[in-house]
């Protein structure tokens, strides 16, 4: 008789102190970004051609803020255009100010992977495909899925308040014969909101943080 094979995965669970169970349970995480999650949604539904999607503003240093922004636009992600009906192509779009001879690894390169994971069966299908668009020191240039007749929504790592970067990437996919395009930032870098800060909250927001509420 064949010796039953074990499972190939781990599932361990470590019980925690009281101390730290306390601090877990004042986290509001899934809360927030369920909530900004179903707004951006909306947003990316009603968004015109050519649209920049710029809910993100920040000059904050806080990390969990950082959190919130890629977790929001990767829960939006997964349920946008799920119609098997639909052919979109998810784009990333290198940080503004980053050239590269060749597209560079960065959070948002890494988010576009995972979605490609979880939306697997749409990839397979042809119905989800992705695309880089990286400054390569003289030009910006497109490696990807053809994205004529198709969605195209243009996900970047970092933008400046008020920049016609995103702008620049839109047209480049329209002079590629896109159907319709929208620029989604994770993070618009808001000098204004910089200026705000007070070294008391730069100091709080760069030191070794315990879980807390987002809100």
């Amino acid at each position: 008789m064949a010796e039953k094979k074990k499972p190939m995965t781990d599932d361990v669970k470590l019980e925690m102190d009281d101390s730290i169970k306390n601090l877990k349970a004042q986290s509001d995480y899934e809360e927030v970004m369920a909530d900004v999650a179903e707004e951006l949604l909306g947003d990316l539904n009603s968004a015109k051609d050519g649209d920049i999607i710029d809910i993100f503003q920040t000059g904050s240093v806080d990390p969990w803020q950082i959190y919130l922004f890629y977790g929001t636009v990767e829960q939006a992600l997964m349920n946008w255009r799920t119609d098997k009906r639909c052919k979109t192509v998810f784009v990333h779009v290198q940080a503004e100010g980053l050239a590269t001879k060749h597209p560079a690894v960065t959070p948002g390169r890494t988010l576009l992977e995972h979605l490609m994971l979880e939306r697997i069966e749409d990839y397979r299908d042809g119905r989800l495909q992705t695309g880089t668009i990286y400054f390569d020191g003289q030009a910006l240039a497109y490696n990807g899925a053809p994205v004529k007749g198709r969605h195209v929504v243009l996900i970047c790592d970092l933008v400046s308040e008020g920049s016609d970067y995103l702008t620049e990437c839109v047209s480049l996919c329209h002079e590629m014969k896109a159907a319709h395009v929208v620029g989604l930032p994770i993070m618009v870098w808001n000098p204004d909101l910089i200026d705000s800060l007070t070294e008391k909250d730069i100091k709080e927001a760069t030191r070794p943080h315990k879980p807390r509420p987002l809100s």
